[in-house]
């Protein structure tokens, strides 16, 4: 039987590895950098590659970069809609017990992303990227974008117990529980998936860590974002956030 000590060891062991899910939607131009970027990086065991509704041959260019690296990288299809369903897709099929999520795009670059999981794995801690702490390329962020990301980190605040901080950061850091612990009612409401990851964080009691994060112009295609019909869904989402969250203090309560 293993002793205290030694299974605390384990605990931190499994932690140190990482599995990183890679949505990837229209992104054919750009992928092989995003992967060569992340293979660089010890600590990621397991690379997940999620394609779904691409019109251009982002697919096909993932299975030509998993054949060139199959013990590190698998690639799926999705079956769903929607960057939430792609990473809920991928975490399903992780083996690690710490899963990053790293946009395909590569807007937040190798050595800001570096810095995020450096510090998940040191602390422990549920990590995200915090764009508008970070220095921005001009044009990578349009000005109702950042206005909007503004309005939500304040929302978020009290939820997370934190100063404002940029809670649409594709850059984020979870226990594999929390993938699994997503209430219904958040996965149909969040068609991305930042909130309800955050919001079921806070539901299970984990801290939410932010580190500073530089922010590019996207290299390759378009954004795959709908601004306005994505803000409502996501003005939805912390609604039902909130809901979820007094409901646990009432039940803690009683």
């Amino acid at each position: 039987m293993l002793d205290c000590c030694a299974t605390i060891y384990l605990i931190r062991r499994e932690f140190m590895n990482l599995t990183c899910l890679v949505p990837a939607r229209n992104e054919q131009g750009f992928l092989q950098t995003v992967i060569s970027q992340i293979l660089s990086i010890d600590s990621i065991k397991e690379i997940i590659i999620i394609e779904g509704g691409s019109v251009d041959k982002t697919y096909e260019e993932a299975l030509k970069i998993c054949g060139q690296n199959p013990e590190r990288i698998k690639v799926v299809k999705q079956i769903g809609k929607g960057k939430h369903d792609a990473v809920q897709t991928g975490a399903k099929i992780a083996s690690n017990e710490l899963i990053m999520i790293w946009d395909a795009d590569g807007t937040v670059p190798l050595e800001s992303t570096l810095k995020v999981i450096n510090h998940s794995i040191k602390y422990q801690r549920v990590t995200i990227g915090d764009r508008l702490a970070g220095s921005r390329e001009e044009n990578s962020m349009r000005f109702f974008n950042l206005l909007g990301n503004w309005a939500f980190s304040i929302l978020w605040s009290p939820i997370l117990k934190t100063k404002p901080i940029d809670v649409l950061c594709g850059t984020k850091i979870f226990p594999a529980q929390v993938f699994n612990r997503v209430p219904k009612k958040l996965i149909r409401a969040d068609p991305y998936g930042d909130f309800a990851l955050l919001a079921t964080s806070r539901l299970l009691g984990y801290t939410v860590d932010s580190i500073p994060v530089n922010y590019l112009s996207r290299r390759y295609g378009q954004t795959n974002i709908k601004r306005w019909s994505g803000g409502l869904s996501l003005l939805h989402t912390t609604f039902l956030a909130y809901f979820f969250l007094v409901l646990k203090r009432v039940k803690n309560v009683g």
